[in-house]
């Protein structure tokens, strides 16, 4: 019995010197570049078929860089890199609003060479309401526009650069009036942007705080307001809705003379 414990014990020791002569039968050299998967980097042997591996760590991230930026439409992307071995991972960028830069860029009047604003309103007071549509629409050097209030509409034609950049003027400062970046703040769950504060409404001159403005691909899209203004010893109540489109695209014929 003791006998055959005894050979038993010398083939486990073979098998073991075996195995470990298998393992790695020379000098391990190491390779001066890293391996690495996900979460870890280390230096690998550089001989052919070697499993020896040194210096093992845990990948050890940078304060990460916005390496896409986020949008109204789309989030960012922040990639963070292994001050060792120069590994990447990414997370996901949730947009929370413009940039002042990117707001006054929404209202440089460059955008507005050629476009169509359009505005509804609701105005309601000793108990009537009178709708009103309010269209324009600009090329660079011409603007058509159109009122419609209780069904009946006017027509205007501007066939001339310094008249239509007149109307332009005006309109356009208006909604700059409207739009000061420092006065909303982005709600992420409507994807729009609401006053913090009164803001002054010209064509009213009165102020509201009741102001949603909504963005899209770096464009105001539409602006939505409700004031309320004394006249003439009435109290009036207005809902409007404006909507900017045809950024670029607009094309006015003139009228036959």
């Amino acid at each position: 019995m003791k006998k055959a414990l005894s050979i038993l014990l010398c083939l486990c020791t073979v098998v073991t010197l075996c195995a470990s002569l298998s393992a790695c039968s020379h000098k391990c050299e190491f390779s001066t570049e890293w391996s690495k998967d996900a979460s870890a980097h280390w230096h690998a042997c550089t001989k052919e078929d070697c499993p020896e591996i040194a210096d093992k760590a845990d990948h050890v991230w940078d304060e990460g860089e916005i390496t896409t930026e986020a949008t109204q439409e789309a989030d960012g992307v922040k990639t963070f890199t292994c001050t060792a071995c120069a590994q990447t991972k990414t997370e996901a960028v949730a947009f929370t609003g413009l940039s002042k830069e990117a707001w006054n860029a929404a209202l440089d009047t460059a955008v507005f060479e050629n476009f169509t604003y359009t505005e509804t309103a609701t105005t309601t007071g000793s108990g009537v309401s009178v709708n009103t549509e309010t269209i324009y629409k600009f090329t660079k050097d011409t603007a058509w526009a159109k009122v419609t209030m209780a069904e009946q509409s006017q027509e205007s034609y501007a066939p001339d650069k310094a008249s239509a950049n007149e109307l332009r003027t005006q309109l356009v400062d208006s909604i700059k009036k409207m739009a000061p970046y420092a006065k909303y703040e982005y709600d992420a769950t409507t994807k729009t942007y609401k006053a913090t504060e009164k803001i002054k409404i010209d064509a009213l001159n009165t102020s509201t705080s009741d102001i949603t403005i909504t963005f899209a691909n770096g464009k105001i899209v539409e602006i939505k307001y409700t004031v309320s203004f004394t006249q003439n010893n009435i109290n009036f109540t207005a809902t409007s809705t404006v909507t900017l489109s045809d950024y670029g695209t607009v094309v006015l014929t003139p009228p036959a003379q």
